[in-house]
């Protein structure tokens, strides 16, 4: 993690966020597409910035390794190992300019994750008579992907149990390249199948060979009368499923 001081920076892209568009679109420049991926045959691509605002636009690009800790968390490594240029560059109102993106070392077994993030930078205009920066400047993170020619995402739920604090669930990908859950859909069944409760996680990105954990808390009101839950994702079309059979309830384990 890192910051720049007196600085205020939108952070418009997340993981998850953007990942069926092909335009990324910030208020001051534009970005596309909005994932990347490279592999031993592809070993370079080209994102496009045009410049919307009505004032040049300076952009610094930097490169992070992206990982996940065992909390499911992103983490971010500054590197050099992605090929980049121009790493600084103008863009004038209305105008359009190309950045490279490349790969030095041959892809491995395993996928590597990357962002690049495109820092807007502050102009004359845009300081105040203290230093500080009188408007918020912009920020977009891009997914860049490294895989190996054969690569497979493989997203299950690894575990479901009621615990003290409501229902305990894991969802991993044992592949060896990034899946997508789009969205999670807990729900809560009585005896005839009947929808009793349903709670929605958002999408969110899972790298290759990494987990994520959820808690999810189950409303009091009804946990006696539900006898099944039931856990539903999709990734790239495919659909994710598991279920657990409560018969006694799932208010909680004593």
């Amino acid at each position: 993690m890192f910051r720049l001081k007196n600085l205020m920076f939108l952070l418009l892209v997340l993981p998850g966020l953007l990942t069926t568009a092909t335009t990324g679109r910030a208020a001051n420049f534009s970005v596309a597409p909005v994932r990347v991926v490279m592999n031993g045959l592809n070993r370079t691509e080209r994102l496009t910035l045009k410049n919307e605002s009505d004032r040049p636009l300076v952009l610094l690009i930097k490169p992070y390794l992206w990982t996940q800790g065992a909390d499911g968390a992103d983490r971010y490594e500054e590197i050099s190992d992605l090929i980049i240029f121009p790493k600084v560059l103008t863009i004038l109102p209305g105008e359009e300019r190309a950045v490279r993106i490349g790969i030095g070392a041959a892809p491995t077994l395993v996928e590597k994750a990357y962002r690049i993030y495109l820092e807007e930078q502050p102009s004359k205009d845009d300081q105040t008579s203290q230093g500080a920066v009188a408007r918020v400047l912009m920020r977009i993170g891009i997914p860049v992907f490294v895989q190996p020619l054969k690569h497979e995402p493989i997203l299950s739920f690894t575990e479901m149990a009621i615990a003290r604090n409501g229902l305990h669930l894991t969802l991993a990908n044992s592949g060896n390249s990034f899946a997508m859950a789009e969205q999670i859909l807990v729900r809560g069944l009585d005896a005839k199948g009947t929808e009793l409760f349903s709670k929605v996680l958002g999408g969110f990105y899972l790298l290759a060979g990494t987990r994520r954990t959820f808690d999810v808390t189950l409303p009091k009101e009804q946990c006696a009368a539900v006898t099944r839950l039931t856990a539903n994702t999709r990734n790239n079309g495919t659909d994710i499923h598991k279920a657990l059979d409560t018969i006694s309830g799932v208010c909680g384990v004593p």
